[in-house]
């Protein structure tokens, strides 16, 4: 090796510190957590660059890596080639920081893969501080102030709602990982305090998505709990939502009178339709996608589309949205970049799960990916640098806290 055992040891210990305190700001929209970041992408980047030859001798954890790294890249050069300082700049923009963000998460990735530094504890104990404080501040926005939506420190309250579940998902496994008398109960406790903040942001795919990725998360679980305990938490989550349902009552018929609402409104093409924009969305996003699969640019996709709804006026609600995203991941990719974008995108989805059940199945890292694909299916959720960051710096800290506590250090 290249360096030293104790500086790589002391290196590490910098590179996750970075990855905590970024899990911890970011989601308050504090710019120096990115900062950190970003510096400790710098650290790791070194570290690998001085040992490469140890860091591709596992090629699972290189091309997982990679796999990152070449989503990253792909969205530079797609920037790189199409940008025009005119109307649509703002979405060159926002997918350059997010690419930046995962080329420079791909180094810690890499890094933290191969990294043996006992950080199971402290990445358990940030899950759920990261979660406590998250949580807390929305339900202090909800109750106390009395916000009709939640939006933390941001403008959107569906992109907090993401946010929130990441770092509810991964506080709740992070619970479980303790292994502490009356776990049970400070689970379900738990539960019903996320998924209230969850509530309150008003997101209804996240009030859905959220109670099956905690399900999902349960069943694959195996030797934290016993079947027992298995049992019992999956018989319990029903109470608990019931609970949940009963608190917050008005919040959830507000946004089932806002559903019904919509429904009526389907053939009014004129009205915003939050449920039905969405398709009309998707179905421009497909259109504009076959007449560029290769890619095309951000303009041309909106002159397309302008055509495309020209032709089919019922799609007219989409056209509001072609200066920012079509609200699918995989469709606004393939509407852009192409086959090959989307080739990509697929490939990360892929290795992200593939590395949920390699070696010591990771519950943790498969509840936060399993939250990224399915919020994907209306939403573009790598538009968002604050999601992007808490996703990825999420990520880490999946990896860390699934090590055994009595690994060894090199």
């Amino acid at each position: 090796m290249l360096i030293g055992k104790r500086f790589q040891t002391i290196s590490s210990y910098f590179i996750y510190l970075g990855c905590v305190f970024a899990f911890c700001t970011v989601p308050f929209d504090l710019k120096i957590g990115r900062d950190v970041f970003y510096l400790s992408s710098y650290i790791a980047f070194i570290l690998v660059v001085l040992n490469f030859r140890h860091y591709k001798n596992n090629k699972f954890n290189l091309l997982t890596s990679m796999s990152l790294l070449l989503l990253g890249c792909t969205t530079i050069i797609w920037v790189a080639i199409y940008k025009q300082q005119d109307e649509y700049i703002n979405i060159y923009r926002a997918y350059m920081s997010t690419a930046r963000i995962q080329i420079a998460t791909s180094f810690i990735m890499l890094f933290a893969l191969n990294d043996k530094t006992i950080t199971r504890k402290i990445a358990i104990f940030t899950g759920i501080f990261a979660g406590i404080i998250v949580s807390g501040y929305a339900l202090y926005q909800g109750l106390w102030l009395n916000e009709p939506r939640v939006i933390l420190n941001f403008d959107r309250a569906t992109i907090v709602a993401y946010i929130i579940t990441i770092t509810s998902l991964v506080m709740m496994q992070s619970i479980i990982s303790l292994r502490i008398r009356y776990g049970i109960l400070i689970y379900a406790a738990a539960f019903i305090f996320t998924y209230s903040a969850l509530i309150l942001t008003g997101t209804r795919a996240s009030m859905i998505a959220y109670p099956v990725i905690i399900i999902i998360s349960i069943i694959a679980t195996k030797d934290l709990i016993n079947p027992k305990q298995k049992r019992m938490l999956l018989l319990l989550l029903p109470v608990l939502l019931v609970i949940s349902g009963l608190i917050f009552k008005k919040q959830i018929e507000t946004r089932i009178n806002d559903f019904h609402n919509n429904i009526s409104l389907m053939d009014n093409t004129k009205v915003e339709n939050s449920i039905f924009s969405r398709v009309w969305m998707q179905i421009v996003a497909v259109r504009t996608g076959n007449t560029a699969p290769l890619g095309q640019s951000a303009e041309k996709r909106a002159e397309e589309a302008r055509k495309i709804i020209s032709a089919d006026p019922k799609l007219y609600n989409a056209e509001r949205y072609l200066t920012v995203h079509l609200h699918n991941e995989i469709l606004e990719t393939y509407s852009l970049k192409g086959v090959w974008g989307v080739i990509l995108l697929l490939a990360f989805y892929g290795s992200l799960i593939a590395l949920s059940f390699k070696n010591k199945k990771n519950v943790m890292l498969l509840g936060v990916s399993l939250s990224l694909i399915i919020y994907g299916l209306s939403d573009v959720l790598f538009f968002s640098l604050e999601y992007t960051t808490t996703f990825l710096a999420s990520m880490i800290i999946c990896i860390l806290a699934n090590r055994p506590q009595d690994e060894v250090q090199r």
